[in-house]
This record gives structure tokens, C-alpha cells and sequence, in this order.
């Protein structure tokens, strides 16, 4: 046997281990073993296998098979899949259909037996007052960072364009959404949610040999807004989508939800305040739980990752042609 890291993950370590003499067709699975930080009640472990579990009796098989969970060892065992990082190379247009795709088998089990007791999703907001208060919270806890190795330089930041940005795109999306007759803190109905992995996009799938498209990392997957499953897949700091394929997603994405009321006027409400939000947590490894863990020079990239993030929303949301 034979045991290879995969990966650099903050919140697991995830190892390919070869299975010498294997009869069948599981020459190598993948063992992930989960971290939990202090004050983190979610339990990705369980999440993770159980909805790969539920997804697998149901007949999708995109994903990686769920073979064994340890509680006790905080470790699961998985299906390893074979190809590479799908987002490592320059995305393409069936890249895209395949993911809408993907969507669209998570949204036909809405209603299958065992849906009903699935999770929300990591940090759901069914409102729009709830992603709000998301970033706000976050934002609080940022300003609690250590001293040193670019925290004051990243403090000046919040203060001096990330609040002045946030206050200009709560106070858009409380006129708009008061425009469009979308109720600022009410929650958006149950039969309107989807299923969703929260993390999703073509950084979190692999390209099989054959070229088909495996979707993977399912820490965070319950209920969703499908409105921030459209955002998120366009403003994920892991992936570089060129504009014509953002533009293919969100008409794609959109059409599927078609049945979801005001979704569209919903989906552009939200933007901005996701890419707030996907800004602030590119800033994670400035928490305290975490800063003894990272580099001052990943601080620094990762703050002008922030930077550059919150200055292209800025410049698109009020005119957004990716959700016209």
C-alpha cells in the first residue's frame, strides 16, 4: 500500500492511497480526514458522506462513490477519481453545460425520499437581510485580527473601501429589491430552494480521462438560494471564467430556475452582496483561529485578491450584463 497527499486544503487533509492486490475495480480510494476549528460547529465529515450518499441511491454518479465513514477518527473513505483539476485548465463551453447539467439533477431531487432531512447549506441566506448581516458579521470578526504581518494594513482596507462599498451596495440592493416588489427580509419559500454543494464550480471538479467532469468537495452541500448558486459560480475566487462563458452559465442557470419566482431581479440583487462576502473570506486567514497558521506573504496575496475582487463589483453590479 501506498499513500500520496493530495491537494493543500485549510480544512482537510486528503491522502490517495493505493490498494495493493485489489481485485476490483477500487485500486485507489481517497481518505480525508476533517479539521474542525474552535467555535465551528458544522460537521463536514457528515455532511460530506451523507450527501454523496444520498446523491449516489440516487443514481448520480458525477461525484465521487462514498465507500466508509470513521467518526471517531473524524476520516471518511471515498471513490478516488481519476483526471485532473478541471478548473487548471482554460474552461470551455461544455465545461459549462456539464455543470448546469449537474444543477439540474440536484434540482429533480427536490422531492426524493430522504431530501426532506438534507441540511441547509454552509451558511444558507434565505434573505436578502440575511446575506447582509453574513458579511457584517464577518466583517466584525475581521477587525478582531492579531496585530502584525499586514492586519493594520488590512484594517485601514475595510475601513477605507470595503465599508463605504458595502454601505453603497446595501443600500442598492434595498431599493432595488423594494423596486421589484422582493421583500428585503423575508425568506425565500422552501419549494423555491435547491440542492447545492455552496462550494460549487470548476474549481471543485476533476476531468476524467474521457473528458466527462466529476464534481467534488461536498463540505458545505444542503439547501440553497439558487440565486447565489448563479453568483457564486460567476464571483468564486477559484475560477477565471472568460465573459462569454459567464454569460453562458447565468442564461443556462437562469433558464433552469425559470419556475423560481423573481429569480432573475433576485439574482442580480444578491451579487454585490456576495462578492462582499467572497472578498471577506479570501481574508481568512487573518481571524485569529487561523492567523498563526498562514504567512504573512499569503496575507498579503490574499488581501490584494480581496482588493481586486471587491473592485470589479463594484464596477459591474449596477449594470450587469452577465444577469440581464
Amino acid at each position: 500500500m501506498s499513500v500520496e497527499p493530495l491537494g493543500a486544503g485549510n480544512n482537510s487533509r486528503v491522502f490517495r492511497v493505493a490498494l495493493d492486490g485489489s481485485r476490483d475495480c477500487r485500486r485507489h480510494v481517497v481518505v480525508k480526514f476533517y479539521r474542525r476549528d474552535a467555535g465551528d460547529a458544522r460537521d463536514r465529515l457528515t455532511t460530506e458522506f451523507e450527501s454523496l450518499r444520498f446523491l449516489w441511491q440516487n443514481n448520480v454518479r458525477s461525484i465521487p462513490c462514498p465507500i466508509a465513514i470513521a467518526h471517531d477518527r473524524r476520516c471518511a473513505i471515498y471513490e478516488y477519481v481519476d483526471g485532473e483539476v478541471a478548473g487548471s485548465i482554460p474552461p470551455n463551453a461544455v465545461d459549462i453545460d456539464a455543470s448546469v447539467e449537474f444543477l439540474r439533477l440536484l434540482k429533480q431531487l427536490r422531492g426524493a425520499p430522504g431530501s426532506e432531512a438534507l441540511p441547509a447549506a454552509s451558511e444558507a441566506c434565505f434573505s436578502v437581510d440575511a446575506i447582509v448581516c453574513n458579511v457584517a458579521a464577518r466583517v466584525e470578526r475581521l477587525r478582531r485580527a492579531p496585530d502584525g504581518d499586514h492586519a493594520p494594513r488590512m484594517r485601514r482596507w475595510l475601513d477605507e473601501v470595503l465599508a463605504p462599498f458595502e454601505a453603497e451596495a446595501v443600500a442598492w440592493a434595498r431599493e432595488t429589491s423594494a423596486a421589484g416588489g422582493i421583500a428585503f427580509d423575508a425568506p425565500l419559500a422552501a419549494d423555491a430552494r435547491t440542492l447545492s454543494p455552496s462550494d460549487f464550480g470548476l474549481h471543485n471538479a476533476v476531468r476524467r480521462p474521457d473528458g466527462r467532469l466529476a464534481f467534488v468537495d461536498f463540505e458545505y452541500f444542503g439547501w440553497d438560494d439558487p440565486a447565489k448558486t448563479v453568483v457564486d459560480f460567476l464571483l468564486h475566487p477559484g475560477m477565471q471564467l472568460p465573459d462569454a462563458l459567464k454569460r453562458r452559465f447565468a442564461a443556462e442557470a437562469q433558464a433552469l430556475f425559470a419556475d423560481i419566482p423573481l429569480l432573475p431581479a433576485r439574482t442580480r440583487i444578491v451579487y454585490p452582496l456576495f462578492g462582499l462576502k467572497w472578498a471577506v473570506i479570501l481574508l481568512n486567514d487573518f481571524l485569529p483561529e487561523r492567523f498563526a497558521r498562514a504567512s504573512g506573504e499569503r496575507r498579503a496575496v490574499q488581501l490584494t485578491k480581496a482588493q481586486a475582487l471587491v473592485d470589479r463589483v463594484a464596477r459591474e453590479y449596477a449594470d450587469n450584463f452577465f444577469l440581464s
